[in-house]
């Protein structure tokens, strides 16, 4: 309702539209996000806004979640605006109640002001209680009980467009014949209400229609008005639905208060269809965007900005000292002697497979349930990505499974495993399989930035790997804009990575193989040196390498991200066990890598849902959380179903476990910055579409 308000009366004031969680954008109209707990922090946000009314229009409506959750529900209907009541008081500002027609019950028609309430659920009885909250604490207060439909958002349908949505689905909808009220179209309450408020006037006024009639009617007069087939509306009877919470069957309210001291008739209810539909017309139900949660996103404080803005100012943009400083604080980090940063996760994962000198022939052992930069970078080098299945316990590759695959393939020279979602592999089994067949071992730690193993030793550390590689996208554990990282405790590769990084070009240090060749024998010798030493522009290409260099701009704010990582994969572990501990009382939702959550980095949260159980497509989920601004992913497509790599011969049902776990996951929003609200909002919602 707030948001119809808002669109209705921005060209004749200036408004301010206060969201508790979700963030809209609406032309002409400010918004703000408050948290209005207390009477104090009611009265800050109008101390910061200065209105001279405010239009309290919250409230949790839904009659069974009113029952089942009473709790919420008198925190939201009559505690907030019992603290709304007293700051408007203190402040001095006119406040307007809207509150409801579900307050009798429901045995007479035509109700008035004076009529005695009798609620016959318990979201009547909280209703009822805020309207008297309010007219005790707020002595000037406007309270306007209605029954209001018009254009809702795409998170929450008003009555008509459940209806209208239907019907140009071409889906039968049973309506109540024998539930009654007096709708009246929002514009047409929002006019009446500031005629009222023009007035100073006070006290309890309906707002409605004229016209009582049935749910049944209602939808009758609307298929009507908009050209749309009435046939599919059936007709019903409340006391059909055994299961439904109690509710009056006739909520009808007399408007003759309000025509009387308005000195006002109310426009008919086919005249009000005809209202909602120029509206529709003019696109005024387009106007509102809403602000989806991400299912990732980075945090970038003051901190970070000024790194980046003192390299910008003061220092050099590429090649300079931020690079070096930025590989010796992750090598300080994960406990590993060398690291090489480079411009992506991808770029990391290709040189490191180049550093192995793999090539054409060579197969190299991966897991299916990743990005595709894993696989690919093994592509990139000639060699043939060997997949293994998952474990269902852990979404990593499966341990178990890794021997077999070696010994049935032709040319294993590599493990490549992935530290999926941030849960470490078991590295120590691995690490065994590769020296007993001779093979080298590259982690994709991509999403396992400080993620642990079971002895406590840092991810990166390369205990049980040659090489680690890290990625600082902006969603991973730290953002450097784009970013990767390779560690190593091996010196050979340490330097052969540097080489490939920058074209395969050295220049000024020859510490390792350069100006001679394996017979000592010198290259350029006239050209590279001069009185025995090196000439200052010298440099020289040993390999073909490519430019993966990354800026001192993304390794300032990289370096500033440092310091705060474990404050980010503390924030992310206490956002996992809210969702865990959410989950766990839901049917048709099952959280995924409950196993050894404490050595996880937690870069992503995903879940199992039962969808063919639900009735209802993935894609259709995802689009209904994100109508109710909640966004949503999956991770990832195997990459043996890529059509790229169906067509090299690879097939997904040959690996069953990670075909199963595709077809139900979801990532779900997780992220340093993810408010409880936000999360409330998540669990809330999916709660809805799971119900």
């Amino acid at each position: 309702m707030a948001i119809n308000w808002a669109l209705f009366v921005r060209r004749r004031y200036q408004v301010t539209l206060l969201l508790h969680r979700r963030k809209i954008t609406i032309p002409g109209v400010d918004t703000d996000i408050a948290t209005l707990n207390s009477v104090k922090e009611c009265k800050s946000v109008l101390e910061k806004h200065r209105p001279d009314v405010v239009i309290h229009t919250a409230g949790l409506t839904n009659v069974e979640e009113c029952e089942s959750n009473a709790g919420l529900a008198k925190s939201i209907n009559v505690n907030l605006a019992e603290n709304i009541a007293k700051a408007c008081s203190q402040f001095g500002a006119k406040l307007v109640h809207i509150s409801t027609d579900h307050l009798f019950a429901g045995d007479q028609s035509l109700m008035n002001e004076e009529s005695p309430p009798d609620p016959v659920n318990n979201y009547g009885v909280t209703k009822l209680q805020s309207e008297i909250q309010v007219l005790k604490n707020c002595k000037e207060a406007l309270v306007i009980r209605t029954n209001f439909f018009g254009w809702g958002t795409k998170y929450r349908q008003s009555f008509s467009d459940f209806i209208l949505n239907k019907l140009r689905n071409s889906e039968v909808i049973d309506l109540f014949s024998d539930v009654f009220f007096t709708p009246i179209v929002a514009e047409e309450l929002v006019s009446k209400v500031h005629q009222l408020i023009d007035l100073n006037a006070q006290g309890v006024f309906n707002i409605v229609s004229h016209e009582r009639l049935s749910k049944y009617e209602f939808g009758i007069k609307l298929a009507k008005c908009f050209n749309l087939d009435a046939r599919l509306i059936r007709s019903i009877s409340i006391d059909c639905k055994e299961n439904l919470t109690a509710r009056p069957k006739d909520m009808s309210l007399s408007n003759d208060k309000l025509c009387q001291t308005l000195e006002c008739k109310v426009l008919s209810v086919d005249k009000q269809f005809e209202l909602l539909k120029q509206q529709e017309n003019s696109g005024i139900n387009q106007q509102v965007a809403l602000e989806v949660i991400p299912y990732g996103r980075h945090y970038i404080d003051k901190s970070d900005v000024q790194s980046v803005v003192e390299v910008l100012e003061h220092g050099m943009l590429t090649q300079g000292p931020k690079v070096l400083e930025f590989e010796n604080k992750v090598a300080r980090y994960v406990g590993a002697k060398y690291t090489v940063a480079v411009a992506n996760g991808t770029a990391a994962l290709h040189l490191a497979c180049m550093a192995l000198e793999l090539k054409e022939g060579d197969e190299v052992i991966t897991t299916p349930n990743t990005f595709v930069a894993t696989s690919n970078a093994i592509l990139y080098t000639g060699a043939k990505p060997s997949f293994v299945d998952i474990d269902a316990k852990t979404l990593n590759i499966d341990i178990h499974k890794i021997e077999s695959t070696i010994l049935n393939s032709d040319n294993v020279q590599a493990v490549l495993p992935v530290h999926f979602a941030g849960l470490p592999c078991d590295m120590k089994k691995i690490k065994q399989l590769a020296d007993k067949h001779g093979l080298s071992v590259v982690e994709d730690a991509a999403h396992a930035l400080g993620a642990t193993y079971e002895n406590g030793a840092k991810v990166g550390n390369c205990q049980y790997s040659d090489m680690t590689i890290f990625s600082f996208h902006p969603v991973k554990g730290i953002a450097a804009g784009e970013g990767g990282m390779i560690t190593t405790n091996n010196k050979d590769l340490y330097h052969r990575l540097t080489l490939l990084r920058s074209h395969g070009i050295t220049k000024g240090n020859f510490e390792f193989p350069g100006i001679s060749k394996p017979d000592n024998s010198l290259v350029n010798k006239n050209e590279a040196l001069e009185d025995g030493k090196l000439k200052r522009w010298y440099y020289e290409m040993q390999h073909l390498g490519y430019n993966y260099r990354i800026t001192d701009i993304q390794c300032a704010l990289a370096v500033s991200q440092m310091d705060k990582v474990e404050l980010f994969l503390n924030t992310r572990k206490s956002l996992v066990e809210f969702y865990d501990q959410a989950f766990s009382k839901m049917n048709n939702i099952t959280p995924l890598q409950l196993h050894d959550r404490i050595n996880s980095s937690h870069h992503i949260y995903v879940v199992a849902i039962d969808f063919d159980k639900m009735g209802i497509s993935r894609n259709q989920f995802m689009q209904r959380l994100a109508d109710q601004g909640v966004g949503s992913q999956v991770h990832y497509i195997p990459v043996v179903s890529q059509p790229y790599y169906q067509d090299m011969g690879y097939d997904v049902e040959q690996y069953p476990v990670v075909s199963q776990y595709y077809q139900n996951t979801l990532s779900l929003p997780l992220y340093y910055g993810l408010s409880r609200t936000d999360q409330e909002l998540v669990v809330g919602s999916i709660k809805r579409l799971l119900q």
